[in-house]
């Protein structure tokens, strides 16, 4: 049995999270206003995360070396898409995109991690699930299209739009491609190795960015944003997010994911002028009834 206080400090803390992750989005638009380029926050966000992690990690990393070559091949696919494709795609995305639209596209993942699931591992997915996703889908469509069919048939998009769509999926099939590593690795030291193999990818993509731009921070602003994502959107909500997952599990935990929407669009209305269009309003309300059904019990049916 979970005592109350347990369960209390839980919401917290993943409400918490939730709003450190929902500032990711804002500084990110923040970011493409101050010209500082999506591929130079990716990397430098995670060069100083690394830098961290690394007196808490070493030890464990050396320890684990040659469990870390075994799980080598999933370990560099898993750094690509989760820190190096995900990341940058959805700074990427909030160049030309609103922040309301891409993290209310975010929000489908949980959904996309049950496809994969079933597409890579065969796990048992119901009818209601599959249809959930397909309505999660017609959601984002709405979004990206503005809800006019007009746009959708003649692929006339917001191009950060799509990039977030490219981001989301990069972080569902990582999500599920994560079950592949040894799971008695420890998490803290398996995320430090993760960001150094996605540096190295990011690395080339800096460089080009930074030929015409600077390699360092320019000046407090964007040492301000770099520390963010890479203090509270990294580590802070990464030690929260687990935390809570150990008290309620990763099922009742998953339900504050869909906070991140929320505070992002409110950010963006408050703070930089976006506004809640209709089309928002129905796109999210595919998104949530998809859900919603796809986290419906086969015995309650």
């Amino acid at each position: 049995m979970i005592k109350t206080k347990s369960i209390y400090f839980a919401f917290i803390i993943l409400i918490a999270s939730s709003l450190f992750w929902s500032g990711n989005f804002f500084t990110g638009k923040i970011a493409s206003l101050y010209d500082l380029t999506p591929f130079k926050l990716s990397f430098l966000r995670w060069s100083l995360a690394f830098l961290l992690l690394m007196p808490f990690t070493y030890r464990k990393i050396a320890e684990d070396f040659d469990k870390y070559k075994k799980n080598l091949p999933y370990i560099l696919i898993t750094s690509i898409l989760g820190v190096t494709i995900f990341n940058s795609f959805t700074y990427l995305s909030l160049q030309t995109s609103m922040v309301i639209n891409s993290s209310i596209m975010a929000s489908i993942t949980p959904l996309l991690i049950i496809l994969f699931s079933w597409l890579i591992f065969k796990t048992q997915t119901y009818f209601m699930q599959f249809f959930g996703i397909i309505l999660s889908i017609i959601g984002v469509l709405l979004i990206i299209s503005k809800a006019n069919l007009t746009n959708l048939i003649d692929l006339n998009f917001t191009t950060g739009d799509l990039w977030m769509l490219a981001a989301v999926f990069s972080w569902g099939l990582y999500s599920v491609l994560l079950k592949k590593i040894d799971s008695s690795l420890s998490q803290l030291a398996t995320l430090e190795v993760m960001i150094f193999f996605g540096l190295i990818f990011i690395f080339p993509f800096y460089l080009l960015e930074s030929l015409n731009n600077s390699f360092l921070p320019k000046d407090t602003n964007e040492i301000l944003m770099i520390s963010y994502v890479a203090i509270f959107a990294s580590i802070t909500s990464f030690f929260a997010w687990n935390k809570g997952v150990a008290i309620l599990g990763a099922n009742k935990a998953s339900l504050f994911l869909h906070l991140i929407p929320v505070f992002s669009s409110l950010w963006a209305i408050l703070f930089l002028g976006e506004n809640f269009s209709f089309f928002h309003f129905l796109g999210t309300i595919f998104i949530v009834l998809g859900i919603v059904l796809s986290n419906i019990n086969k015995k309650t049916l």
